[in-house]
């Protein structure tokens, strides 16, 4: 069976690195409650990167290396479906995963997206690549809905250029327009928000957009800390993450039940896992 590939490989420049304007409104609060409900994952999940809503109780995942999808059910963490795309399976550095409009969306490190229909229980299907344009500005790390219809969000881990570090920086690319970036969707010091020493050490390694507070939840792998920000770049909550329940966060969602999931690698004897947080209400 032949599959199809359509690439689109433009590669842009941008000189404005200006930090996006956006107005800020009032947020209810986002407060993360008592311990979290923890389950081990599959071995095809052990270098588990990311998390996307598949039905109200159930999530779907991927690794960092193969572009197989796994749903999970958040009722135990055992994987009921897996699909893949392309035969043979599509292979490169993963770094994200979401849906829309009955497709699925893995962003690899590189900036290229990789879009398929959501396939049944271990089936191949084909698959589209485009070039967001964001990995001539730094390497990618994630990967979610934006707040408008028709848009992901790209989180930047490593910039490229010296203007953009130190800095969080996400890009917006359109799914209906299809061109390449030319400039990011927010860009704001760390030290706006963080203290200087969590400054020096925060590297993104996951975000998620809360609709409800008009935020981004964001994790840093390597400092162990969930924070969200709001669009004007202001602190509204942090949480340190115990190194004994997170060995590598590497994944977030927060759930139309409003629970905040997290994905873990892997690491030494411990598989990867997922754990369930309750917001208060």
């Amino acid at each position: 069976m032949k599959y199809f590939l359509a690439v689109i490989l433009i590669w842009p420049f941008a000189g404005n690195f200006a930090t996006a304007q956006i107005p800020h409104s009032a947020a209810p609060t986002f407060e993360v409650v008592g311990a979290p409900q923890q389950f081990p994952l599959v071995n095809g999940l052990r270098e588990i990167s990311g998390l996307a809503a598949a039905s109200k109780n159930s999530v779907y995942a991927h690794n960092d290396e193969h572009s197989i999808v796994y749903e999970i059910n958040l009722r135990d963490g055992a994987m009921t479906t897996a699909f893949a795309l392309g035969n043979p399976t599509a292979s490169a550095d993963f770094e994200g995963i979401a849906v829309k409009d009955g497709r699925i969306y893995l962003a690899s490190s590189n900036g290229l997206l990789y879009e398929g229909l959501i396939g049944e229980h271990r089936k191949r299907v084909r698959y589209n690549i485009y070039d967001t344009g964001v990995g001539a500005f730094c390497e990618v790390e994630g990967l979610a809905n934006a707040p408008e219809d028709g848009a992901f969000l790209m989180l930047c881990k490593t910039a490229k250029f010296r203007e953009l570090k130190g800095r969080l920086v996400i890009f917006r690319w359109s799914v209906r327009d299809r061109i390449p970036v030319v400039e990011p969707w927010l860009n704001i010091p760390y030290d706006d928000f963080l203290s200087s020493q969590d400054a020096r050490i925060f590297r993104p390694s996951a975000l998620e957009w809360d609709d409800e507070r008009k935020a981004l939840i964001i994790l840093s792998a390597r400092s162990h800390k969930l924070i969200v920000v709001s669009q004007a770049g202001r602190l509204l909550y942090e949480m340190d993450l115990p190194e004994n329940l997170h060995a590598q966060p590497e994944g977030v969602l927060l759930t139309s039940k409003g629970d905040i999931i997290i994905a873990d690698e892997g690491t030494g004897r411990r598989p990867g896992m997922l754990s369930v947080y309750k917001l208060r209400r």
